[in-house]
């Protein structure tokens, strides 16, 4: 398994042939869509928000899965300023929709925001449906994520490419590894997760 990197983010964004999939594939109201999504994270990290929105749909356009991912400033119907009414809509979107992915970023881990979002998803939501994605800098980079991220579900890329969930029990963090070397009991594949979200609700 490896971290994803902020540069492999940063391609996705620029690769302007995965817009016609983006929006294909992710519907514009939650009422159309199979699975919901909350994406978690800094505002400081725009560009990488939208690499793993075009990253999940090219992968998710195989598989049919109609998505709508909920990023809040591409919400109009905030105020401009944070306030209150902010943090209130905030709390109900982690509440609604089915699935909370945070890009695990030293920009989000230092945000005000991003640690108060992941709590209210503690309290609000299943444990299987909290998502954290370390992201670092360097390839050869530990990630720094503060010891409470431990708790949950991660996705790392595994040695053969693939996007693999690892439960908090595999603690090789960040080790390239192929998918078949990962025990059943500590890890699955991202469709396989996807499927059991879909599945209960």
């Amino acid at each position: 398994m490896a971290f994803i990197k902020e540069a492999f983010l940063i391609k996705m964004e620029r690769d302007t042939t995965l817009e016609a999939v983006t929006k294909k594939y992710f519907v514009p109201t939650k009422e159309e869509a199979t699975l919901t999504i909350f994406l978690c994270h800094s505002h400081k990290d725009k560009q990488l928000a939208i690499g793993f929105k075009r990253w999940l749909a090219q992968l998710l356009e195989k598989e049919k899965v109609d998505v709508r991912i909920y990023i809040d400033w591409q919400d109009s119907s905030l105020p401009d300023k944070p306030n209150k009414e902010t943090a209130e809509h905030i709390r109900n979107k982690i509440k609604e929709l089915d699935l909370f992915i945070f890009l695990a970023t030293n920009n989000a881990l230092s945000s005000k925001w991003c640690p108060w979002e992941i709590g209210l998803a503690d309290g609000l939501k299943d444990y299987e449906n909290i998502l954290i994605v370390p992201i670092v800098y360097l390839y050869d980079e530990e990630f720094q994520g503060s010891e409470y991220l431990q708790l949950y579900k991660r996705l790392e890329i595994t040695g053969d490419n693939k996007m693999f969930i690892l439960f908090p029990e595999f603690e090789e963090y960040g080790t390239r590894m192929e998918s078949f070397r990962i025990p059943f009991e500590k890890g699955e594949s991202l469709i396989s997760f996807i499927e059991k979200i879909i599945e209960k609700k």
